[in-house]
């Protein structure tokens, strides 16, 4: 009877201990701040997509990815285009080419990036395949991406809170696939990629 109680305690205690995919969690290392983080689950951009996420849980949208087709008949091509998109009050950084930069972990996210500056409701052409009739092609920073970081900022009460979204992107599926994200909970202070 003992040993049945004791088993069913054990039971207990470690369903209790089983972690949410949205938690919000103290850094090991002190000097970073606060995070909240989020779990995509592997989300899957596709052709003709548009996937939103809510990277603080506020209920409110902060950023979208999608895939469009852009004809180019000057060139006689077409485009498929995956982008990352920001909303109202919602950051990316953009360099001159409107691309923003593919961070590893650990790479430092604050208010200024060299070569980039954030802008408010922007959209960023990560990837693009090229189709022609001689062939098709990649272009794009983002293309061979594996579990990297985009930069992202969100701004409440005047105050701005930086952040990232981890991304891959699956040439051979022609997809974009959003693991998790993390922003802090702390207004402006610096975060690792990440982290």
């Amino acid at each position: 009877m003992k040993n049945g109680l004791f088993i069913l305690l054990g039971f207990i205690l470690l369903i209790s201990c089983k972690k949410d995919d949205n938690e919000t969690e103290e850094p090991p290392d002190q000097t970073h701040p606060k995070m909240f983080y989020r779990n995509l689950g592997d989300i899957e951009v596709k052709f003709g997509q548009i996937k939103y996420l809510d990277i603080d849980n506020d209920g409110v949208r902060d950023f979208y990815f999608n895939v469009q087709l852009v004809g180019d008949p000057v060139l006689q091509r077409d485009r498929i285009q995956y982008l990352a998109n920001s909303l109202q009050q919602r950051y990316l950084l953009n360099d001159a080419q409107d691309q923003s930069p593919v961070l590893n972990k650990l790479d430092p996210i604050s208010k200024t990036y060299e070569g980039y500056t954030w802008y408010e409701i922007s959209s960023i052409l990560l990837a693009e395949k090229i189709v022609t009739f001689n062939g098709n092609f990649w272009e794009g920073l983002w293309k061979d991406a594996d579990h990297k970081f985009l930069p992202v900022q969100v701004k409440k009460n005047r105050e701005l809170y930086h952040g990232w979204i981890e991304l891959s992107f699956d040439k051979g599926k022609e997809l974009l696939i959003l693991h998790r994200s993390g922003i802090s909970t702390e207004e402006d202070k610096e975060v690792k990629a990440g982290y």
